[in-house]
């Protein structure tokens, strides 16, 4: 249980400074110092915008609802000159589709995981490496430092621009066959990830049998027995209603999991400064929400999926560093032969570096 409690506990205390956060930025905005404008001469700006985000989760999931905070924020400070028009559930397609849609211009910006991501950027594939991060702040401060900056400014190399990081949350696994105490109940085990052969990679060398699978054709994938278990943030399993057809969580924790929010770099750029300024301090709050909302309802989910018939089980300390020992190296391996190991090698001490600076709060 200490895993879930410094879990929580970290909830707790971003709860406060979220929260200070979200009422911070909307009154920096209203002033000299804030990123929408100000200054010595106020940018004159005309013209209307409609901003189209696409996002393959519902429309209470932790990142549609940090969009909403975003929809809310950027046409209130553009007195609706800027609109936001959010299509959850897929409505546009799934996280490959769009991607490609605003690479190619056909669509202002879309939410997308990691994996489809890293078929434009591989800058991306270090946040593919299992077992880096133990607890939400440490992956919040380095994303949120210049290693997370660099990685969203990279794509626009690709024709896109990063906004910042929508919560997905750390990576668990369900199964029907037994709950994953240790690296051995993952022997053998037909498992569901996404189409990215770094996480493929991972559950090989945990003596797993990965397979990708859709997102769309998860639910269907598990109830006709076509892979036995699968590996998903816990607002997932609650979202897609997979406790309907797994029988065990485990809390294996074995990678963080953002959702970058991408724009089309040539749009972006086609607004006026204020209102790119606008739409970034937007994305910013958006993201600080969808942050907030899942870690403050994971315990309450859990509750609900226990009551779903789940069987609930955390891994032990020692359980997690035996998996990260075999885990992390196959990934690090991999990954560095994409980047390069000099890559790979400062990825990780920067994110050392960071994560020092937490022991001194």
């Amino acid at each position: 249980m200490k895993m879930k409690k410094l879990r929580y506990a970290a909830a707790g205390i971003l709860t406060v400074c979220m929260i200070g956060s979200l009422m911070g930025c909307t009154r920096s905005n209203s002033g000299s110092g804030g990123s929408s404008g100000g200054g010595a001469a106020e940018e004159e700006v005309s013209g209307s915008y409609t901003i189209r985000i696409a996002c393959e989760n519902s429309d209470t999931y932790p990142a549609t609802l940090g969009l909403k905070v975003m929809k809310d924020y950027v046409e209130k400070q553009t007195d609706g000159n800027v609109k936001v028009d959010i299509y959850a559930s897929g409505q546009l397609g799934g996280e490959e589709e769009t991607l490609e849609q605003v690479a190619q211009g056909s669509l202002e910006m879309a939410v997308a995981s990691f994996a489809p991501v890293v078929s434009y950027d591989k800058e991306f594939e270090v946040m593919d490496i299992p077992f880096v991060f133990n607890t939400y702040q440490e992956a919040w401060m380095v994303l949120d430092s210049s290693i997370g900056t660099d990685m969203l400014d990279s794509l626009k190399e690709y024709g896109m621009i990063g906004m910042s990081f929508m919560e997905n949350g750390f990576r668990q696994v369900t199964s029907n066959v037994a709950p994953v105490q240790t690296k051995a109940d993952l022997s053998g085990v037909k498992i569901r990830t996404m189409q990215n052969n770094n996480h493929m990679e991972a559950f090989s060398a945990l003596g797993a049998n990965p397979t990708p699978v859709a997102f769309s054709e998860l639910y269907m994938s598990l109830s006709q027995n076509t892979v036995d278990a699968q590996e998903n943030p816990i607002a997932n399993v609650t979202d897609k209603k997979l406790y309907e057809v797994q029988k065990y969580l485990s809390l294996t924790n074995h990678i963080y999991d953002a959702m970058p929010l991408v724009c089309n770099l040539e749009f972006f750029e086609s607004m006026p400064g204020k209102y790119q300024g606008i739409v970034k301090t937007g994305a910013v709050l958006g993201m600080e929400y969808s942050r907030f909302c899942n870690a403050e309802r994971e315990s309450l989910i859990l509750e609900e999926l226990e009551k779903e018939g789940m069987q609930i089980n955390e891994v032990s300390e020692e359980a997690h560093e035996e998996m990260k020992g075999v885990a992390q190296p196959a990934v690090i391996e991999m990954v560095g032969k994409d980047l390069g190991q000099d890559k790979v090698d400062e990825y990780l001490k920067n994110v050392e570096s960071v994560l020092e600076e937490i022991k001194s709060y």
